[in-house]
């Protein structure tokens, strides 16, 4: 009779609690699951939603268009009989933010290499660190404020903006240009909503056609037309090809480094865009070689076409 013991039954019932409980440890894990996956996509990976930072990641347009071809190797070899060597790719960097940090900004300048400068407007530095790069002639640029996307965002003074009609533009791009004298060129501080916008692109391109400049599209926006637009409006203009320090680990800023050389030499030219954060100086004094025999380091004028 003992093979018959009622106790069975409880096991059974054992059983079928530790079942349902498995059961319900599942679902909960499903619905965490499912929950995390959902917000990731709508914090990281929806369209739209990322924050603007001041110096976005590499974008993928300058790799979508081709880049120009290095100029034509020199034909002064032909009447010597030298074989000629081939030519080195181009390449430019230039600092942005001049002009709010003066001791890293006396460093960059103080660089032997031919950097160019791009400086903020009504910066506490501004006019001192602009005649230290005159002095050792490199390209000066106004590093001229443009709205962004996110509203978070502020592009600081004599920022221009999408809404503005074209007389307030007109003064205040003026005021800007009055505050960094000696610019040849512009190029974008912040201003992916800007530089996204046609009609607003446009009006500044006639200013900026109105004083002989070129125009250097930081490329802050994949959606940027500033440097199709400025082309077609016969206005002289190039586009960044690699942001450099992005992050201000010096690994990283050699790892960005060694590809603006690779662009480079892929496409016969490259820009790079840093800033004078210390990082960014002890990496461009320690890579002063690479550059130097890998490539030919020109002011960003020379780009431009």
């Amino acid at each position: 009779m003992a093979k018959f013991s009622p106790k069975k039954p409880a096991r059974k019932g054992v059983r079928k609690k530790k079942t349902g409980r498995r059961i319900g440890l599942f679902c909960l894990f499903l619905l965490v699951t499912v929950t995390l996956a959902a917000g990731v996509y709508f914090m990281v990976l929806q369209p739209g939603t990322q924050p603007e930072t001041p110096y976005p990641l590499l974008s993928e347009q300058a790799k979508k268009k081709p880049l120009p071809q290095a100029p034509p190797v020199s034909t002064r070899h032909k009447k010597s009989g030298e074989k000629p060597s081939p030519a080195k790719p181009l390449v430019a960097i230039v600092i942005d933010d001049m002009g709010n940090r003066q001791n890293t900004g006396k460093a960059a300048i103080a660089l032997d290499l031919p950097l160019s400068f791009a400086f903020l407007p009504f910066t506490p530095f501004s006019a001192e660190l602009q005649k230290e790069a005159q002095a050792k002639g490199r390209d000066i640029l106004l590093h001229l404020p443009l709205e962004p996307m996110d509203p978070k965002w502020h592009a600081g003074p004599g920022a221009l903006t999408t809404p503005m009609d074209l007389e307030t533009m007109r003064t205040i791009f003026l005021e800007d240009l009055q505050a960094v004298p000696k610019a040849i060129g512009i190029n974008n501080h912040m201003g992916s909503r800007f530089t996204s916008n046609p009609q607003a692109m446009r009006s500044l391109l006639e200013l900026v056609r109105s004083h002989d400049l070129f125009f250097l599209d930081s490329v802050t926006a994949p959606q940027s037309v500033a440097y199709d637009l400025a082309r077609e409006m016969g206005i002289k203009a190039e586009r960044r090809t690699v942001f450099l320090d992005n992050d201000q680990n010096p690994d990283k800023i050699r790892a960005q480094l060694d590809l603006l050389i690779k662009l480079a030499g892929e496409h016969g030219q490259a820009v790079g865009i840093g800033h004078p954060y210390p990082a960014t100086l002890e990496a461009l004094r320690q890579y002063q070689a690479p550059l130097r025999t890998q490539t030919k380091m020109v002011g960003i004028h020379s780009l431009v076409h």
